[in-house]
């Protein structure tokens, strides 16, 4: 009977416990909530731009740095096909130096393809390298590296650029 007793006593008393602790709790964590989505907020305002910033420039240098576009800027008349061949390399190795820091704002997956697409355009202009003579015009490596590179229908620059280009989008939405 005691036992009843103490149980009509504590029963209300808990739960007007529970109740007030329902009350008093549930605001403090909305407004834990809220707070922690304006610093999110705050640090998408702060870290979007830069992230678009980095996709933009590793964008450039793939761009930059495809065989359609480096001849452009890289080519003189009187360079013989060794001298291309250091050249462009020299030039690619100086480009991606200068851009390696856009690594850490990018998804691993989009820095591994700049790192191929790099590698690919380093691997083509060595091998093509070794099917003309060094001591040729320049122009004949040239063509040796469009035309093989023109034949792959993607490329794993034209690859890079697009994975970059699709992550870009999903940052913007």
């Amino acid at each position: 009977m005691a036992a009843v007793e103490i149980a009509k006593f504590l029963l209300p008393c808990v739960t007007v416990l529970l109740i007030a602790y329902w009350l008093i709790n549930r605001p403090i964590k909305l407004e834990k909530l809220k707070l922690e989505a304006e610093a999110d907020m705050s640090n998408y305002k702060v870290i979007a731009p830069i992230r678009l910033s980095a996709y933009e420039r590793l964008v450039l240098f793939l761009e930059r740095t495809s065989p359609d576009e480096i001849f452009n800027r890289e080519m003189e008349s009187d360079m013989s096909s060794f001298e291309l061949q250091i050249k462009l390399l020299r030039v690619i190795r100086e480009e991606f130096e200068h851009n390696v820091s856009q690594q850490v704002y990018v998804s691993p997956q989009a820095w591994q393809a700049v790192v191929d697409a790099k590698n690919n355009v380093m691997q083509l202009i060595n091998i093509c390298a070794t099917q003309v003579n060094a001591t040729d015009k320049a122009i004949n490596l040239a063509q040796t590296i469009i035309k093989t590179y023109n034949e792959v229908p993607q490329t794993p620059t034209k690859s890079a650029i697009q994975l970059l280009k699709n992550e870009i989008g999903r940052i913007i939405l």
